[in-house]
């Protein structure tokens, strides 16, 4: 029998799918003063003043939130009957992994739910949705909190980061990331490699192609001991080695409170958790462990491990025919759970 969540999620696939109407709304742009006085870029779709409110955080994109991935997904809720807040975070547009971004995405929960008024679902993928788990997982912000979403999230840093190293060859762009953030700090002496992987991360996260392409042009530039390194990249027991020292260096407690496995005992509000199948960045057993962990803990949740998708996108439709009730079913769930407190 066909749950009442597939009927409520099918209609919102049907406009990734592009067979349903799905026009683009006006899109106001305001700035959101967090709590610390920085001004946030944010995008707002408004559908009406009585619509439940869904705040959406972007991934490790350098395009921010004008990826057009994130802009068709808040086009899609709006026009499903919600109003949308996509704020901008600059360290993670800048490919940052850092703290900060904990307690930037619970200032922005705060003031969204300040301005609106009523409680505010979450919805994020990777790395942001973790972090967003951390963040919302306060007693302050769960009273708040409709529900949320999660796709592809990590349960574990600790465990998280060696996988998305080891996956070079299938997704280079989350080991120049990585790399990027964490390369001064396990071999200070090769000062050229930092710019290195940034362009790197930029050359593939903004699809540079011929003469755009950056890192290429940095080569030449490397000192004998920067260029081994680099080609010691592509050796999978070499990459190894590296995980263990950059969690090694990371301070103290970073992996615990940046972690939902933390914070899993203080979580209370309806979640949602998605992955892709054949995830290259952070493994599907991620998803399920936090799953297991919410399970026993007797929190209302739904979890869905998806061949239909990738880590950044998903794969049309009609490639996994048995996949789309399934995915229509979680999503119902979520867009269900998210209208309760309407």
């Amino acid at each position: 029998m066909i749950d009442g969540t597939v009927f409520t999620g099918f209609p919102f696939l049907l406009r990734y799918a592009g067979f349903r109407d799905s026009p683009v709304p006006t899109i106001r742009e305001v700035e959101l003063e967090s709590e610390t006085g920085v001004p946030i870029r944010t995008k707002i779709f408004g559908s009406s003043d009585d619509a439940p409110v869904i705040y959406l955080q972007h991934g490790m994109s350098a395009k921010g939130i004008e990826d057009n991935r994130i802009l068709v997904l808040a086009t899609h809720l709006r026009n499903t009957g919600f109003n949308v807040y996509l704020p901008e975070l600059t360290e993670v547009k800048n490919l940052q992994i850092t703290d900060e971004t904990v307690a930037k995405i619970r200032s922005v929960f705060r003031i969204v739910g300040k301005r609106e008024e009523k409680p505010v679902s979450f919805l994020s993928a990777s790395f942001s949705a973790g972090m967003g788990m951390v963040a919302l997982a306060q007693e302050e912000d769960q009273s708040r909190l409709a529900a949320t979403l999660l796709v592809g999230t990590y349960f574990d840093f600790g465990t998280t980061l060696p996988y998305v190293v080891s996956n070079f060859e299938r997704d280079p762009y989350a080991v120049f990331v990585v790399l990027y953030n964490y390369v001064d700090k396990i071999r200070p002496e090769l000062t050229g490699l930092k710019r290195f992987y940034l362009e790197s991360s930029l050359d593939a996260g903004l699809q540079r192609t011929g003469d755009a392409v950056v890192s290429s042009k940095l080569v030449s530039d490397l000192s004998e001991k920067e260029k081994e390194f680099v080609r010691n990249v592509g050796d999978p027991s070499f990459r190894a080695e590296l995980s263990e020292e950059i969690l090694n260096q990371l301070p103290r407690n970073f992996i615990r409170e940046n972690s939902p496995r933390g914070v899993v005992d203080s979580w209370r509000t309806p979640i949602a958790l998605l992955h892709g199948a054949d995830d290259p960045v952070i493994p599907p057993t991620e998803s399920e462990t936090l799953y297991s962990a919410l399970r026993e803990r007797k929190i209302d949740s739904n979890h869905l491990s998806s061949k239909l998708l990738t880590h950044g996108d998903h794969l049309p439709f009609y490639t996994q025919i048995p996949e789309i009730l399934p995915l229509a079913r979680i999503w119902g769930y979520f867009l269900e759970k998210a209208s309760d407190f309407a």
